[in-house]
């Protein structure tokens, strides 16, 4: 057995072991809320909060359709009940009311939850009123849930405020469930426990949902429709594991068809994808000491970004000479190869300084998978091949030494086309940046359309305006909501009233005691009730527990937050209301407010201390933030990678004239994607900074002061670099999520722009072989 294939077999009984132990040791963590931003602002920082664990991130919204309204109705009430049973869900509704009849304790506080507005409910006439509304429910046909209540409650609190904070009065609910206005539809919603950003538990989740309801539907009658922030992720997850996996495939063959047909030698097509594979495991091992886990966004981008270090082979495979040997040849061109890698390594360390964990593993990835696929081609790529090696002949040769003999693009032009893109770029009334993330959602239109008529059917359509309340605590809270609630209720008119506040369902409890106050006491609440129910049939002392509950809620402790969080006001509370370092606080949605603008100026005028939030202008400002952080390091980045260059080649104006042509291909690239209606955003800040670390390595090349063979092998090494790294990422600009296309479309269009102008460029200083 030869060396080099002692070599070969060793290497790859390695990479067989090292990737047969990452499979099974290292899980893909998919949790988007590594790659989202940590927010200065309190604003910011509730939002991001909301996006990961709030509840809007967990809410899922069913519709089910199909036979007819009375077996819909029926599937709705089995599902929702089999749904319950599950420990996936933290709530399940579907309209049917349940959940506060049994409740002891809010039963029992009933007389300190009801706020009495501006008439006695105690009073004679108050009393006789209810008395004659409870004689009239119980002569009515059908039977009244709360007549088993009648004695202690005669008065309906508990049964009017349940029916306020049920709300239930503005969904369609002709057979006892939700339904679309047409009743084509039974509707539920679905509050899960994992957090909207946990995509392996919410695909737990909607897998759950599924298969209960497949084993409630045997008959394949009905239909299930699923939407919501959770079924968003999980199906962009999808896409997105689809689409790269077909689109690697693709990008594959047609790499291996590009080394084919530059050198028609199989063994190449080997020897390319070892330092590749390599640096993959490296840099998933390196993720993984370092960081305990490996996010599979990191690994899917990373691998992308990776896709330069097959330059690394390609240009030992072209600057072979025939009997020649390898680390010879490999040796020659390490010195330019070497700095390349180096300055490519430091654009990446702008992401491992980065303030979030997402992204310092993807810098941390691509850094250390370009190191290691360098340091394999050095040092044991060249040893698989025999010394002397008759290398195949390099094809194009001819062709390219007839394209270097031709007159050169004058310097001139490609100067100009920089300075051209340069002025589109800043000119007045450009927008350069895209701040809005729902611009890059890779989701269908028709998932979103479904999305909103499942929402428009159950009024929980997404609102971008919220009104913010602090406290340092949860009863402070209460009272400045309780404070809001007093000055909406006195505003001239009632276009603020639908307004939900967290002080409608539990009073602070200073307000709560209040309520105590005006209570009466025994003697007079019995004087006024038996004022009331004269001449009316019941019995005289029928209404003794009502008395006596009376007397004992004017003693009782204030309900707290704590303890109602023990009943059925859990969901509705927590939905609202957030505890953290800071003290307590509650983001109010304006959806039910008619006119949102004027309730601001309202409270403003009114209560300053309440902030209000726009969800769209804190998500713009969140990533304007972010990525101005970036270009501030990108640019610092750039200055190291300056002054490298400038000890590399040992010349300030060699470094100045290197980074020109890669500076002109940017502009370039940058004016020709806001030519096409692109505006820029984070992905494309990240692929223009690959294209800087691919561009330099290309001018760095064609600015060594070779013979003029050594020129016309370095420029088939190139040429052969570009068109399959333009080719790669030509094809994941074909992606349909936009952020795939974002990347694609920006690496390809600055590749083989940044081709040009560095040949063009360095042919205008360097000299050349037609000279």
């Amino acid at each position: 057995m030869s060396a080099q294939l002692r070599l070969l077999l060793i290497w790859l009984g390695a990479l067989l072991l090292g990737g047969g132990w990452a499979v099974t040791h290292i899980n893909l963590r998919t949790d988007l809320s590594l790659f989202l931003p940590h927010g200065t602002a309190p604003e910011q920082r509730l939002f991001l909060e909301e996006m990961n664990q709030g509840p809007a991130s967990r809410l899922l919204l069913l519709g089910i359709g199909g036979g007819s309204p009375e077996t819909r109705v029926a599937l709705s009430q089995k599902l929702a009940a089999g749904l319950r049973d599950s420990d996936e869900f933290e709530r399940v509704e579907n309209g049917a009311p349940r959940s506060f009849e049994a409740d002891p304790i809010l039963f029992e506080y009933r007389y300190l939850l009801q706020d009495p507005g501006k008439s006695d409910p105690f009073s004679v006439q108050a009393l006789r009123s209810a008395l004659e509304q409870r004689l009239s429910e119980l002569r009515a046909p059908f039977p009244n849930p709360f007549q088993s209540q009648l004695s202690a409650d005669p008065t309906g609190a508990f049964s009017s405020w349940l029916m306020g904070n049920l709300a239930q009065d503005t969904l369609h609910k002709p057979l006892g469930v939700w339904t679309t206005r047409d009743e084509k539809q039974a509707l539920l919603v679905v509050l899960t426990r994992a957090g909207g950003l946990d995509l392996d538990q919410q695909a737990l989740a909607l897998q759950g949902i599924h298969s209960t309801f497949d084993r409630l539907n045997p008959d394949r009658i009905h239909s299930l429709v699923v939407s919501g922030p959770g079924v968003f992720a999980v199906s962009s997850r999808v896409v997105i594991q689809y689409e790269s996996q077909l689109l690697s495939l693709i990008a594959s063959l047609a790499i291996a068809l590009m080394l084919w047909l530059a050198y028609r030698y199989p063994p190449y097509l080997l020897y390319a994808v070892l330092p590749l594979a390599t640096a993959l495991l490296s840099a998933s091992l390196v993720c993984y000491f370092i960081f305990g886990e490996l996010h599979g966004i990191a690994m899917a981008f990373g691998i992308t970004l990776l896709g330069v270090t097959i330059d690394y082979p390609i240009h030992l495979f072209s600057h072979l000479r025939s009997q020649a040997h390898a680390k010879a040849d490999m040796l020659a061109i390490w010195p330019t190869l070497r700095l390349g890698v180096i300055t490519t390594c430091v654009s990446y360390l702008v992401l491992i300084s980065s303030e979030f964990s997402g992204l310092q593993q993807l810098g941390t990835f691509t850094l250390t998978g370009l190191a290691a696929a360098a340091a394999v081609s050095r040092v044991l790529l060249p040893r698989l091949f025999p010394e002397p090696f008759a290398s195949p002949e390099p094809r194009g040769l001819a062709v390219l030494r007839g394209f270097m003999q031709r007159r050169r693009w004058p310097a001139w032009v490609t100067l100009g086309l920089g300075l051209i893109s340069l002025i589109l770029i800043f000119r007045p009334g450009a927008v350069l940046w895209q701040d809005d993330i729902a611009s890059l959602s890779p989701l269908p239109k028709q998932l979103l359309q479904q999305d909103r008529t499942l929402r428009a059917a159950l009024g929980r359509a997404e609102p971008n305006h919220f009104l913010v309340l602090h406290g340092v605590d949860v009863e402070t809270l209460l009272q400045t909501s309780g404070r809001l609630r007093e000055r909406l209720s006195a505003a001239p008119d009632d276009r603020f009233a639908k307004l939900d506040l967290p002080s409608d369902h539990l009073p602070s409890q200073a307000r709560q005691r209040r309520l105590q106050q005006q209570l009466p006491d025994r003697p007079t609440l019995e004087d006024h009730l038996k004022q009331a129910m004269r001449d009316l049939p019941f019995r005289e002392n029928a209404f003794t527990p009502f008395i006596e509950a009376v007397g004992k809620s004017r003693t009782l402790p204030p309900l707290s937050y704590p303890k109602a969080l023990k009943t059925g006001l859990k969901d509705r509370l927590q939905s609202s209301i957030r505890i953290n370092s800071d003290g307590a606080r509650a983001l109010v949605p304006l959806q039910g407010a008619q006119d949102p603008v004027r309730l601001v100026e309202f409270i403003n005028q009114t209560l300053p201390e309440i902030r209000y939030l726009n969800l769209r202008q804190e998500t713009s400002g969140l990533v304007g933030d972010f990525r101005e952080k970036v270009l501030k390091r990108v640019t610092l980045g750039g200055l190291f990678m300056l002054l490298l260059l400038w000890y590399g080649l040992r010349s300030l104006q060699r470094a100045l004239l290197t980074l020109l042509p890669i500076a002109v291909a940017i502009l370039i690239t940058v004016a020709t994607l806001l030519s096409i209606g692109e505006s820029l955003n984070l992905f494309h800040l990240i692929s223009l900074m690959l294209v800087l670390g691919i561009g330099l390595d290309y001018s760095l090349f064609f600015n060594r002061r070779d013979h003029d063979p050594e020129q016309l092998r370095t420029l088939h090494a190139l040429t052969i670099c570009a068109i399959s790294t333009c080719g790669v990422f030509a094809i994941l600009a074909s992606s349909s999520i936009p952020v795939l296309s974002a990347i694609g479309m920006t690496v390809a269009i600055g590749v083989g722009l940044s081709y040009f102008s560095t040949y063009a460029l360095s042919r205008g200083w360097t000299g050349s072989a037609d000279r």
